[in-house]
């Protein structure tokens, strides 16, 4: 009696398990692991006929690895090389589980998935997996139900052994004779909620629309971009204003709405188990004793220094200000070498090659150091050519004078064509012969993704090992705790030194005051050069009128500093969008400014700018700011769910149990589940306050469960936003209103404040019925308070506006 397909697939996949269990990733490259392990995954374990896959397709310019089926596709596989590991959950229970909870902070998985997604909506296949050869991750990649497949839900494999021990599910899924069943869309579309109606942007026409500025405007846009983001990037400027503008890291804000030990603890987590080996960059004298030790190698390492910091807290600064500042007389007869991964471009396959050109650039064009020049070259290699003469080709020196420089060029040669080698030397030749410091500091590698990183450490662990120079690589928290877990980092003890944001508001008045004092009124700045016509004493008067207002307007400096959440980077952009934005009446401030000598910008005024952006409407996708009334299913309750979570994130911060106010996501859940909700809305719920930054992870860590903490931002919103009128103005065109009378009530497109006025007093109405089937928190977030709060806001701006009527 022959065996079924299914025992014999069975078979196969045991064999294959057992095969590789004990082995450790051999490293193979793609085409190695599509031929040893997935082509025998699919082709004999899942028992695909050869002959109804296709392999490297084309449509267009892309290229697939695996398309089954044939006429009809059925299935596309993205194959990635075995080392580009995925990270998958931990529980071997959770089969089947949320995309954008599987790719939250997952760089590889997440690009991976998105480009195989493609692939399937560009030629109409409904089912996609990636796989390196060990992990499998199968999704619906095109879908027609109104569900974006990166918000669907995926079955999972961690591993050969899981697809052995679980492998009916992974035959009844994927196997060819099983395919037709369309088992897998049932698994990953069960229990789907029915989406909620329609928000009203989708009747706005060019939705979400680019808001049109005045020539003042738009003049005063590109102002604001060039004092408050590209000054720091010019060269002639940088030393002053480094000096000037540079701000400490580390200071505690005033203004923020979590804990100060939240603030406090911001990077202790990365250093748990390892607590001795991470040190703050800064005292309160400066960078710290051990740092520029370090810099100016007294404490030589034959390990990379990692400078740990959270995108956008100012490394870059940070290290320009050490160089250029607080270790200037150390490095004055030093050689500083910088590459920056996030400016420059970087081919991912030849990094080192890249690495090393750079240093050889800077040492040619910074310190004139011409590392071909004859001389420089018989100067590295004088111990060879000394060699060489009491070599076998000696007698030719006095015998054939021109021969015996045609060998010492092909010896000198051989070595510069060893550029490694040939720069290491160089180095060795500075430091010993000449008394030369050599640091090098490789620069936002962070916003690259993990793999890419990890190639970069690797380097940076080369060049500190084998070089005799300080090595420093910028990482950020999350990838640090990652790759000391399971990348390149777990096998080395590195030094570790944190860098904190410093205070955004001490950030921008300092820009603002520089450009006031030195560009303008000391006439630096070359306003002519970027075609702009407005008049030197106009942008005085606008710049003073910004510094103003943050000194004396508390609440700008709120918003600021915890929309940016401590990035800086971000904060500037805020400000940024302020400056020349088409939603602030520009020529009224100069205007009342001129005429009275003071304007302090209002609240409202500023939210409308960081809300709206350069859009027409408000767009979740684009907004520094959520809608936290969202919902995915025509639940009225459900508006209040991510309040809900919010809430009980902050609350729980404070309390005892937390740690440096992280709780555990299972928490967060059951405490959701307990109100009511599904777990298809607290999985939504989650994932928009992630990706739109109210919430943030701890670094993820297979021995502990997953842990989230309330940001600074998504306490802001929480408790100062959601009550002002400009907040429920700018999200009503985003809230799906399941009530159609309600919907039916409200128009989209308009403008008069009087109608936008009388349509957020509809959207609390619609909220205040919706509240009444919401469940209730003692002591927690309560809707009727914040509505009447908002209410009173209102009542506040139709005074306003009445008053100015009666006056006007």
């Amino acid at each position: 009696m022959s065996e079924s397909p299914y025992d014999v697939g069975f078979a196969r996949m045991e064999a294959l398990s057992q095969e590789h269990s004990g082995d450790a990733e051999s490293g193979r490259n793609e085409a190695a692991t599509r031929k040893d392990l997935i082509d025998r995954l699919f082709f004999d374990v899942l028992q695909w006929p050869r002959d109804l896959c296709t392999v490297e397709e084309s449509h267009g310019s892309t290229y697939t690895d695996y398309i089954f089926g044939n006429p009809e596709k059925k299935l596309i596989v993205e194959a990635k090389k075995e080392g580009l590991h995925f990270e998958l959950p931990v529980d071997k229970t959770s089969r089947v589980v949320s995309l954008s909870g599987l790719t939250r902070k997952n760089g590889n998985l997440e690009a991976a998935l998105k480009q195989v997604s493609g692939y399937c909506t560009s030629r109409g296949v409904a089912l996609a997996a990636a796989c390196n050869g060990r992990q499998l991750v199968a999704f619906i990649g095109s879908r027609t139900d109104g569900v974006a497949p990166m918000e669907g839900r995926a079955l999972v494999f961690r591993n050969l052994e899981e697809m052995s021990s679980d492998f009916v599910n992974l035959w009844n899924n994927l196997a060819y004779p099983a395919i037709d069943s369309k088992q897998l869309v049932h698994a990953l579309t069960a229990d789907t909620l029915p989406p909620p109606p329609a928000k009203l942007s989708r009747s706005l026409v060019h939705f979400p629309g680019v808001k049109r500025r005045n020539d003042l405007e738009l003049e005063l846009r590109i102002l604001g971009e060039i004092f408050l983001q590209d000054l720091v990037k010019t060269s002639e400027l940088e030393s002053d204003f480094l000096k000037e503008c540079y701000c400490s890291s580390g200071a505690l804000s005033q203004y923020a709405l979590v804990s100060k030990e939240i603030l406090r603890n911001r990077y202790s987590a990365s250093g748990e188990g390892r607590t001795k080996s991470v040190t703050a960059a800064r005292d309160k004298s400066g960078a710290s004793k051990e740092l520029l030790n370090a810099v100016i190698a007294k404490s030589v390492t034959q390990r990379p220094v990692i400078l740990l910091g959270d995108v956008g807290v100012g490394k870059t600064s940070f290290i320009n200000h050490l160089v250029s500042v607080e270790a200037k007389d150390e490095l004055e007869r030093g050689i500083v070498l910088y590459v920056d991964f996030g400016r420059e471009p970087a081919l991912r396959t030849d990094l080192e090659k890249y690495v090393l050109d750079s240093f050889e650039r800077q040492l040619r064009n910074k310190q004139g150091i011409d590392l071909h020049s004859d001389a420089f070259v018989r100067g590295i290699y004088h111990g060879e050519l000394v060699a060489m003469r009491k070599g076998i080709y000696g007698f030719l020196q006095e015998s054939d004078p021109i021969a015996y420089r045609v060998k010492e060029a092909e010896l000198l040669q051989s070595k510069i064509d060893n550029q490694s080698g040939h720069l290491k030397r160089a180095v060795e030749h500075l430091i010993s012969g000449e008394r030369r410091t050599v640091v090098a500091f490789l620069d936002n590698i962070d916003q690259r993704q993990d793999d890419f990183q990890e190639q970069v450490f690797l380097i940076a662990q080369s060049l500190a090992e084998t070089w005799p120079i300080t090595c420093f690589v910028t990482m950020r928290p999350s990838t640090y705790s990652k790759s000391r877990r399971q990348g390149s980092l777990s096998a080395y003890q590195n030094r570790v030194f944190t860098i904190s944001p410093p205070r955004v508001d001490l950030v921008i008045k300092k820009r603002l005051e520089y450009a006031l004092d030195k560009l303008i009124n000391g006439g630096v700045l070359a306003l002519s050069s970027e075609g702009i016509s407005v008049e030197s004493n106009m942008l005085r008067e606008y710049i003073e009128v910004l510094i103003d207002s943050l000194e004396r307007n508390s609440s700008l400096a709120e918003c600021l500093d915890n929309v940016s959440a401590g990035n800086v980077r971000d904060a500037l952009d805020l400000l940024t969008n302020f400056v020349g934005s088409g939603h602030v009446d520009t020529g009224k401030i100069l205007e009342i400014k001129i005429s009275t000598g003071e304007y302090f910008v209002p609240l409202h005024e500023f939210l409308r700018a960081v809300i709206y952006g350069d859009n027409e409407y408000y767009s979740p996708d684009t907004s520094f700011v959520a809608n936290v009334f969202d919902i995915i299913t025509p639940q009225g309750a459900e508006h209040f769910l991510t309040p809900f979570l919010l809430d009980h994130c902050w609350r729980s911060s404070q309390t005892s149990e937390a740690e440096k106010g992280y709780i555990a996501e299972s928490d967060v859940r059951s405490s959701m589940q307990d109100l009511g909700y599904l777990e298809q809305q607290i999985s939504a719920s989650l994932d928009r306050a992630v990706r739109s930054k109210m919430l943030d992870y701890a670094a993820a860590d297979e021995s502990a469960p997953n842990r989230v903490r309330i940001t600074q931002r998504g306490a802001y919103i929480l408790q100062r936003l959601i009550s002002q009128f400009v907040y429920l103005d700018a999200v009503v065109t985003d809230v799906p209103f399941v009530d159609e009378m309600a919907r039916l009530q409200i128009r989209g497109n308009v403008h008069r404040i009087d109608e936008r006025i009388e349509r957020a007093k509809h959207l609390l109405s619609y909220l205040d019925r919706q509240w009444e089937v919401a469940p209730r928190v003692p002591n927690g977030f309560d809707w009727a308070i914040v509505s009447l709060k908002a209410r009173h806001g209102i009542a506040e701006v139709e005074r306003r506006i009445n008053n100015r009527r009666s006056s006007g």
